[in-house]
């Protein structure tokens, strides 16, 4: 057997689209979309005065452009709808998380001035069902969700591809969460009633990462593990969790992934999404959003 070949190999997830392309600093993210949200200002801006020049009217200078807090809060609303949809159509929560990380990965290099989070939502639920096995067509989908036509979903299909980068595949905390739940039951002296309450209140905890930048900051693995010290902190079950943590990883990196931990829980306390400032926001969002866009335009 030559070196190369007797060489280990690296863990499924350092080989996939999301480890390699997918992974950021929380400074790398807000450079990024700071970046991203200056140029779209200054090309609506650019649509805006052309508009105006080829429909005649006098030119306003004046338009009240988002923020790039203003559109995380509108992104983080409806993210908060997909989840409400999933969950009322009863699709499975592999399926809710993958839409949900598309939607976060798009708006990471778009903006809400170019394209509606209403509209690309429906897109991204779509391309999840296909991406995570949930067999549906267009028409039952249309069907179900009642919506007006295909071309609501249809229409921005590439786009939204185009935004991904054509990558589909997501790893979300859920199938970690549930592996170290079944191996937390094959420790000694564990407590199977308390970490199955615990394992309940792990899935509602991953729920609420999906709304914030954790999932483009940190592993699965890591983020699953965090919810289940988070949650064991609820049903005073976390000296269990970390039990296992020093067990099956040792002292030192159990110390480290604590620390690690403690950022993401910090992160959480922020996650509240508000409806009323959505809806503020989304009305200053009509009045800017792209006029390329509009087919009622006269651009």
């Amino acid at each position: 057997m030559t070196e190369a070949s007797s060489s280990p190999l690296p863990p499924i997830y350092e080989e996939s689209s999301q480890y390699r392309h997918w992974r950021f600093s929380p400074s790398q993210i807000w450079d990024t979309r700071k970046s991203n949200h200056e140029a779209a200002v200054e090309r609506v801006r650019r649509n805006f005065q052309e508009d105006q020049r080829e429909s005649q009217e006098a030119t306003t200078n004046d338009l009240k452009y988002l923020s790039v807090d203003d559109e995380l809060v509108l992104c983080r609303f409806f993210e908060s709808q997909l989840q409400g949809i999933c969950s009322h159509f009863k699709f499975p929560d592999v399926v809710m998380a993958t839409a949900v990380i598309y939607m976060k990965r798009f708006y990471l290099h778009n903006t809400v001035m170019d394209y509606h989070p209403k509209d690309v939502l429906l897109t991204c639920l779509f391309l999840a069902t296909k991406s995570e096995g949930e067999r549906i067509s267009i028409e039952q989908f249309v069907l179900d969700l009642q919506l007006p036509d295909s071309d609501v979903v249809l229409g921005l299909e590439f786009i939204v591809s185009q935004g991904l980068k054509f990558e589909y595949l997501i790893h979300h905390p859920y199938r970690p969460a549930y592996g170290f739940f079944l191996d937390m039951q094959t420790i000694s002296g564990m407590d199977i009633q308390p970490l199955k309450e615990t394992y309940t209140k792990v899935q509602r905890i991953i729920k609420s990462m999906l709304l914030t930048d954790v999932c483009l900051i940190y592993q699965p693995s890591q983020l699953a593990l965090a919810a289940f010290v988070i949650a064991g902190k609820e049903t005073s079950f976390d000296a269990k969790v970390i039990s296992y943590i020093e067990t099956r990883f040792g002292s030192e990196q159990k110390d480290q992934l604590l620390q690690m931990f403690d950022k993401i829980a910090d992160i959480l306390e922020h996650v509240t999404v508000s409806k009323d400032e959505a809806r503020v926001i989304d009305r200053q969002l009509r009045m800017c959003m792209n006029p390329a866009n509009n087919p009622d335009s006269a651009l």
